[in-house]
């Protein structure tokens, strides 16, 4: 397969890479070996926790060289700081990586990060995590964040006939 044009890929790891690692091993392993692009791992995880982040990825069989080229690492930050404002810092910081390694299409589970990729002519794709699988972590992690998907969905459930037509407009 010949591509004229690389399209380097960016996946985010936690709750996007690691919710389903087969999947994402065979498109990272397809993308390096058809020299597609360059393939990121991006990660909001500080900088000061690569090695741990390495460990974490050689752990699911996601290794530096077979399936990525490159991890883009978050900023420092303590987790007993994070509110909204640590989401919108990420978002930036982000989309900075995104944009700075030409990035054009990018997996990530959080609709933070996918709602201000998707306006910078990245094509975007958002996995949607299993009502279980955000249960489960909303019980082990303060911090976990993907249950902001419910959001996305439940809005749904309160649908009334005639709304349809309403939010076309």
């Amino acid at each position: 397969m010949t591509i004229k044009n690389k399209r380097n890929l960016g996946i985010d790891f936690h709750d996007t890479l690691s919710y389903d690692p087969d999947f994402f091993r065979i498109l990272m392993s397809i993308w390096i070996t058809n020299d597609i692009g360059k393939v990121f791992i991006i990660t909001g995880t500080p900088e000061s926790k690569r090695q741990e982040t390495i460990e974490q990825l050689n752990n699911i069989n996601i290794l530096h060289g077979r399936e990525y080229n490159e991890i883009l690492m978050g900023f420092e930050y303590d987790k007993n700081d994070m509110d909204v404002n640590h989401f919108k810092r990420m978002q930036e910081h982000k989309l900075k990586h995104l944009l700075a390694n030409n990035v054009r299409i990018y997996w990530d589970d959080n609709p933070h990060y996918v709602n201000i990729a998707r306006n910078y002519g990245i094509t975007v794709f958002q996995p949607i995590l299993s009502k279980k699988y955000i249960e489960e972590f909303e019980k082990k992690d303060k911090f976990f964040t993907c249950n902001l998907q419910t959001l996305q969905f439940d809005f749904l459930n309160n649908l009334k006939p005639g709304k349809i037509e309403k939010l076309k407009h």
